[in-house]
């Protein structure tokens, strides 16, 4: 305690001044616009995992039709830049994100008469959720729960856009639905699995409930003790990228 006492006070200072490294690798996503007409698109990085998600401009703004996910890995962060490369068939595709100037450049060949170097304008947003993939409006405030009663499955779900999306763990297979009811404390979806089932989240009870469907004993009413968790991002497409 006494060397504790004595260590210098300026140093002690200098040290609470200094930003915290886990703060700074918070993953973040990025929203971009180009092409011709201008498009956005997306991505999602988590410094710290070398990952990243990239979502693709749509074929058509106003239904964000011809929008995907691909997976890649950061190669290099230096001096505020964030290098990183695509899985992309048939080959790969190497970007640039500026964090400074908030860019992404796309590197183009030598010769730039057939694929001059782009560099668009983004802007630097919360970690997309999961919710937000093949969505126009940004999800703001969804909730994700993870039962383990039979292996690992989520349940994210936004009241106010009304999405929903059922998740199994390993085998990554997801089925949409919407919020047909929010209160404070259940929360009642209408899942579109191979029959269309309702699911109740209770907050107290910490439970999800699957209703049965009537007659059909091989679908009987089941429920599961669950945790809320943190909200599910697009990182999810990097951990199965053939979702």
């Amino acid at each position: 305690m006494k060397r504790l006492a004595g260590f210098p006070r300026a140093l002690i200072l200098l040290l609470m001044l200094v930003p915290g490294r886990a703060a700074a690798a918070e993953p973040f996503s990025v929203r971009c616009e180009g092409g011709v007409p201008v498009r956005p698109y997306f991505a999602t990085f988590d410094v710290d995992a070398k990952a990243v998600v990239f979502e693709t401009p749509p074929i058509n703004v106003e239904t964000d039709f011809g929008i995907n996910a691909h997976s890649g890995e950061i190669i290099s962060t230096n001096d505020g830049k964030i290098e990183f490369v695509l899985r992309v068939r048939p080959g790969r595709l190497d970007l640039v994100f500026d964090r400074n100037e908030k860019t992404m450049s796309w590197p183009g060949l030598e010769d730039p008469t057939f694929r001059p170097t782009l560099t668009h304008q983004c802007t630097v947003l919360p970690p997309r959720s999961i919710l937000s993939f093949r969505v126009r409006d940004p999800i703001q405030h969804p909730i994700s729960v993870r039962c383990e009663d039979a292996g690992d499955m989520y349940f994210t779900m936004d009241a106010a856009s009304k999405q929903a999306l059922f998740e199994r763990g390993k085998e990554g297979r997801g089925f949409r639905g919407e919020v047909t009811a929010a209160g404070q404390d259940e929360i009642t979806l209408s899942m579109n699995f191979d029959v269309p089932r309702r699911v109740v989240w209770s907050r107290s009870r910490q439970t999800i409930t699957i209703e049965g469907i009537e007659g059909d004993a091989s679908r009987p009413r089941t429920v599961m003790q669950c945790q809320e968790i943190p909200p599910r991002t697009m990182m999810e497409f990097h951990r199965d990228p053939q979702r």
